[in-house]
């Protein structure tokens, strides 16, 4: 019995294994992750490109999930096809995409029925959230800076920042440091 797979080079690895009764199973970090996609090279606050790994796990077998016939961008520099060419992935594209595809990289939580987000990944907040101030993070300092990650440090409202419990949950009104997270609190 011939097996034909028409498909790109990693998806063949696999259809190779399955045609020759090999099973292979997936590494436990393996998964589907949610995503969204828009317009331009970059994702907006609190979201970060899928990586090479998030669209193989994403669209492997559901490459029709995808706009049939766009050309997306992905983590550092690379790209992906729609269904037109089988999801296919393109490392180091220098073209200029018109999409991007992005996943979240953010958490929420609430404290005393307010909901707060940590945000990775730069100094802006979500949309429809802000900065949360001096007075309200010195108020929650010991519940916030479990969330800003256990080495990190996260800018806070009028330039300050607040550290996570590696660091004490130390508090700042003022850090002039680029800071790479921010905690933020939903606008009222």
């Amino acid at each position: 019995m011939k097996h034909t797979c028409h498909t790109t080079p990693m998806r063949a690895l696999f259809c190779g294994l399955v045609a020759a009764g090999i099973s292979l199973g997936a590494p436990a970090e393996a998964q589907a992750v949610e995503y969204g996609i828009y317009e331009g090279e970059t994702c907006p606050a609190g979201y970060t490109p899928l990586t090479i790994a998030d669209a193989f796990w994403t669209f492997f077998g559901r490459c029709d999930e995808l706009p049939y016939s766009g050309t997306f961008r992905i983590a550092d520099g690379n790209s992906i096809d729609g269904p037109w060419n089988n999801c296919q992935q393109h490392a180091d594209d220098t073209r200029e995409l018109d999409y991007i595809l992005c996943k979240p990289n953010y958490e929420l939580f609430e404290i005393d029925g307010t909901t707060f987000a940590v945000v990775r990944g730069g100094e802006q907040c979500l949309e429809g959230f802000e900065h949360v101030d001096f007075a309200t993070a010195s108020a929650y300092s010991a519940e916030l800076c479990t969330h800003v990650g256990y080495w990190g440090i996260a800018r806070i409202g009028g330039g300050g920042s607040i550290d996570g419990p590696g660091y004490g949950c130390g508090i700042r009104a003022t850090d002039s440091r680029e800071l790479g997270d921010s905690v933020c609190v939903e606008s009222e």
